[in-house]
């Protein structure tokens, strides 16, 4: 399996998490983009599945992805909910990396949503810095005008709000005083980090979104910025906007992390 590698060799493994009640479900074949733009960006891929029938969805995702995707059922008895997942798929990814006896100081692991597909489009980007030593933890950030645009509108003013919150708490933070750090794309969710840092997130326990998020505050290290041209798929804005359904599961999303994410910068 192929990873991404500047001329120095150093190299980049993406980590994803999925669960499909069916392969008809609307995200489905988002998660199939994302792995065909790996195959094309030769960008490792390790994916944690949970979807009821996971043979579909593991022999469909590791199709598309040519030989550079390798898909994990969730063990549940060891991984819980979707932090578990997460810090499954960072694990197998360390794990690969120790296979191909990779230098974890050059080499960056990045996770993102599957339905973000076009986050493979910006990896280079993403990584840059970690791979030059110049910072250890990146969290994008959207371009504004592409956020407003591509997003439904209530997850863009949800997201807003946010992220002002966060950051303001973050700011007692030495590792939040640098300039490109102050204004954190908190609700986004992808991030990278060198990969010799995979145990900050391995040792954190929570099962939700604060599992991304408290590491990276944890780690007491280099944390940096960068905006990217991200475009949110057509398809979730249409199914998305105007629906109440998922302005509730935004509220919830704000609740749980405002609690747990809230009281680790507080």
């Amino acid at each position: 399996m192929t990873t991404v590698s500047n001329s120095s060799g150093c190299c980049v493994v993406l980590v994803t998490v999925t669960y499909y009640p069916n392969i008809s479900d609307i995200r489905f074949p988002l998660a199939l983009e994302l792995c065909q733009l790996a195959a094309t960006n030769k960008i490792q891929t390790v994916i944690v599945d949970d979807s009821p029938d996971h043979s579909a969805v593991r022999d469909a995702l590791e199709k598309a992805g040519k030989g550079h995707v390798k898909v994990y059922q969730q063990d549940k008895a060891i991984y819980e909910g979707k932090g578990g997942a997460l810090r499954q798929a960072i694990y197998n990814a360390r794990e690969f990396l120790l296979e191909s006896n990779s230098n974890f100081e050059n080499t960056a692991i990045c996770f993102a949503e599957p339905e973000k597909a076009d986050i493979a489009n910006h990896m280079n980007l993403i990584v840059q810095r970690i791979l030059d030593g110049s910072t250890d933890i990146v969290v994008p950030t959207r371009s504004e005008e592409l956020f407003r645009e591509t997003y439904p509108i209530e997850q863009y003013h949800s997201e807003n709000f946010a992220n002002l919150h966060f950051n303001s708490l973050a700011r007692q933070y030495k590792g939040f005083q640098t300039e490109d750090a102050k204004q954190i794309d908190w609700l986004f969710g992808p991030f990278a980090f060198r990969a010799s840092l995979a145990d900050t997130w391995l040792n954190y326990k929570g099962t939700s979104w604060d599992a991304q998020m408290i590491p990276y505050v944890r780690a007491n290290r280099r944390i940096s910025s960068v905006t990217i041209n991200f475009r949110h798929p057509k398809q979730m804005k249409e199914q998305e906007e105007g629906d109440p359904q998922w302005t509730k599961k935004r509220l919830r999303q704000l609740n749980i992390l405002f609690d747990l994410l809230g009281k680790e910068l507080s």
